[in-house]
């Protein structure tokens, strides 16, 4: 079992002000593949990072194109599009893992279909519609309307293409958020690329949004777009999360800090002494959710279980409910 989170600096009593998140997907993988599929090698693994218990692993024995990744339910960008908010997060937690040569690999992509051999080709392609973020901190969408997110796009007038920042072995928590103007890409909470698509030019992501269930191939950890012939990383994942709301800077960073571990915040739980008082849930953001104990009337997400105990210990632990 994994994941137990201080309350201290998790921000859960402190008053934040953020929107409520909206939350299509998650997955922590600590019950298995919540709905998704691995296609090749990959595995659900138990890692001995603090904070980290199960995560997907996502080519164990070999990296290959186009052939190891793990298949989402082909659901959920639909489910965004009928929110109709206009608006889309992805976050997740990332780590290097036993990959070599990613610079173009990438990390999340969304295609129509499966990729397929089309004649006179003899290896796999994708085709559009298509949405695809790469490890380099770059990305492109065809979907209903196109950008490649060039330069010319990116408020700095210049793009910061990097990969380096996973080859340190830790893991980092990866964000990408859409709406109809603009795109980012965050590293541990920090802006790497803003974009703001050259409209006036032809260039949108609203496809997304007005067709976003076309995007049914939605994958976690690889096939790579086109025919370009780039290896489906051996990254391993963690606490995926997809929503049709675009996450603030501050959500983000309450997000990354719910994730320090500890066992417990004032002293170790004595086994014949102390008695559990009662049990409340909080949002990653620190807002308490629910009525009470009553776990029933909390709706799928993500959050943080805050225990008290009779000998004064407080506990918080980490839960996703996948299903109300």
């Amino acid at each position: 079992m994994k994941k137990n989170y201080t309350l201290a600096i998790a921000l859960l009593f402190v008053t934040l002000a953020v929107s409520a998140q909206k939350l299509i997907y998650s997955n922590d993988f600590e019950k298995g593949l919540g709905g998704a599929t691995i296609v090749g090698n990959g595995q659900v693994v138990a890692v001995q990072s603090d904070g980290f218990g199960s995560v997907f692993y996502n080519a164990v024995t070999s990296q290959a194109i186009r052939t190891n990744y793990l298949l989402l339910p082909d659901s959920i960008l639909g489910q965004v599009q009928r929110t109709n908010s206009y608006q889309l997060s992805i976050g997740f937690w990332v780590n290097v893992g036993s990959a070599t040569n990613y610079r173009y690999t990438p990390l999340f992509s969304a295609y129509g279909a499966a990729p397929a051999i089309v004649p006179p080709a003899t290896t796999t392609s994708n085709t559009w519609p298509m949405m695809v973020l790469q490890g380099r901190l770059l990305g492109q969408v065809n979907c209903a309307g196109w950008t490649d997110l060039t330069a010319t796009e990116n408020v700095k007038g210049v793009n910061v293409e990097d990969e380096t920042w996973l080859g340190d072995a830790a893991w980092h928590y990866y964000t990408a958020t859409f709406d109809t103007l603009s795109v980012k890409v965050y590293v541990d909470g920090v802006v790497k690329n803003s974009w703001v698509p050259a409209v006036a030019n032809g260039n949108t992501v609203k496809g997304l949004f007005t067709n976003g269930a076309d995007l049914k191939y939605i994958c976690l950890g690889g096939n790579q777009a086109w025919g370009w012939g780039d290896n489906d990383a051996a990254f391993m994942y963690d606490d995926l999360a997809i929503y049709s709301n675009v996450l603030t800077a501050a959500q983000i960073t309450a997000i990354i800090k719910a994730k320090v571990p500890v066992t417990d915040i004032k002293r170790p739980i004595s086994e014949t002494n102390s008695v559990l008082l009662g049990e409340e849930f909080f949002n990653t953001s620190g807002a308490k959710v629910g009525v009470g104990s009553d776990y029933n009337r909390i709706k799928s997400g993500i959050y943080i279980k805050k225990s008290t105990y009779s000998d004064g210990t407080v506990k918080s632990t980490k839960i996703v409910k996948m299903i109300e």
